[in-house]
């Protein structure tokens, strides 16, 4: 069992705290999409599991890889602290910034799906369809030239 020197557990605090402050951007994009469309409970319940799955796979990846697989209370309390410290300052922001984006497209959804709508319109009132398939029909004709050579 490898001792970390202090230098050292002083960059696994620092990087829990980013664990923390990861966890609560997640946690605001989860809740920036469940806000958005508006979810019933088999949903949330949905974007809760993923939540916790994500989580529970970043705190053993970071327990793994950064903290040689030793279990230390100090990064437990540093990502606590960074997600305290990111609801605190940030969350807002992002929420706003996520609602916004999210908003911006839906906008730009309805917009694309009125203008194929009005696309398809246009092609109805021109014909377009009933002439393309009876250029089709022309073509599965087989001409009299191909047919004396062999051809069909």
């Amino acid at each position: 069992m490898d001792i970390f020197s202090n230098q050292e557990q002083l960059r696994l605090l620092l990087q829990s705290l980013l664990l923390g402050v990861g966890t609560g951007l997640l946690y605001d994009i989860l809740r920036a999409l469940r806000r958005h469309f508006v979810c019933g409970r088999a949903a949330a319940a949905v974007l809760d599991t993923v939540f916790w799955a994500i989580l529970s796979a970043g705190v053993f990846e970071f327990g793994i890889v950064f903290a040689a697989g030793q279990p230390r209370l100090f990064v437990l309390a540093g990502a606590a602290c960074g997600i305290a410290l990111y609801l605190v300052l940030l969350s807002e922001a992002v929420l706003a910034v996520l609602g916004a984006a999210l908003r911006a497209a839906a906008y730009a959804w309805q917009a694309c799906r009125t203008l194929i709508q009005h696309a398809q319109n246009v092609l109805q009132l021109i014909g377009i369809p009933e002439k393309i398939r009876h250029f089709a029909k022309k073509i599965q004709i087989t001409s009299s030239i191909f047919r004396r050579k062999g051809i069909k």
